[in-house]
């Protein structure tokens, strides 16, 4: 009776454990960017504008429509952008672009973005994931 009473609490300490480290786990979301984390940034409210997201993956390619489509250059990109800036000027929409690049890529990448984004005069922001008090 003892060996039986000592195994039904391991199999209660086996429980336990599975379940703090379910509950203590990252849930893993559909996007392919894991963006940069940052302390300094004050959390905002959202913005009243259509955005556009624009992923940037380690290899330098640039995810547009919900990170389906890939463009594979910043000059496909510029005309890709200045597209968007064309349909929001016609349908009468102010566009903004939330650059995610992954906390890999070289910043030259999402630095061409930026720069795209400034050469089209659109409103644009880099997005980084706020981590209290560590980098």
């Amino acid at each position: 009776m003892g060996a039986s009473a000592s195994l039904i609490r391991l199999i209660d300490v086996v429980f336990i454990l599975l379940f703090g480290f379910i509950s203590i786990s990252e849930i893993n979301e559909k996007s392919k960017v894991e963006l940069p984390k940052s302390s300094e940034i004050p959390a905002s409210s959202p913005d009243k504008e259509k955005v556009f997201f624009l992923g940037i993956d380690p290899q330098g390619r640039y995810l547009v429509e919900n990170e389906s489509k890939v463009i594979e250059s910043a000059g496909e990109l510029y005309f890709y952008l200045q597209r968007k800036v064309a349909e929001s000027v016609s349908s009468g929409e102010e566009l903004r672009v939330r650059i995610r690049s992954n906390w890999n890529t070289p910043v030259k990448f999402t630095m061409a973005a930026a720069d795209i984004c400034a050469n089209l005069n659109i409103p644009k922001g880099i997005d980084v994931r706020r981590v209290n008090g560590v980098l």
